[in-house]
């Protein structure tokens, strides 16, 4: 009897530690996100109402924040508050977000569409445009190809 309770408090033990490691969304208040994350919204997003804003966590440590908008715009932040990606639900990104080259770019070479969803990536940017065209810009905003 006593090994089985030994094999059952092991097994409990092991369940929960699986429970707190794993991944989870949480909701959390805006004011729960980094400083530098509310600034970010706050700045770039005055008129909109924050919708929801979710921690994402896995294995005890923050993954990232997504915040949600009354337009439909996505916003998700790095732990430290960085923007790592904007997806737009309809509206335009701001193009106080958007770095002036990528922006000019998309203005000269592609006038009719917008800009729908923005990355930030270890090489730099990638964009994706109204009409599903996918862009890959540098870090200093230079062209790089269209992705297929």
């Amino acid at each position: 009897m006593n090994r089985f309770r030994k094999m059952v408090t092991v097994v409990t033990a092991l369940f929960a530690l699986q429970a707190a490691m794993a991944q989870d969304d949480v909701q959390i208040t805006f004011d729960k996100l980094p400083a530098k994350a509310q600034n970010f919204v706050k700045t770039h997003f005055p008129k909109e109402e924050v919708a929801s804003v979710w921690k994402d966590t896995e294995m005890l440590r923050v993954e990232d924040y997504t915040v949600a908008l009354s337009n439909g715009t996505e916003v998700e932040f790095l732990p430290n508050g960085e923007w790592k990606e904007i997806k737009s639900r309809g509206s335009e990104i701001p193009a106080s977000i958007i770095p002036s080259g990528i922006r000019d770019y998309v203005k000269k070479n592609y006038a009719s569409s917008t800009i729908k969803d923005i990355k930030k990536k270890r090489y730099g940017y990638e964009v994706e445009l109204t009409g599903d065209i996918d862009l890959e810009f540098n870090s200093k905003g230079k062209f790089l190809r269209v992705d297929d």
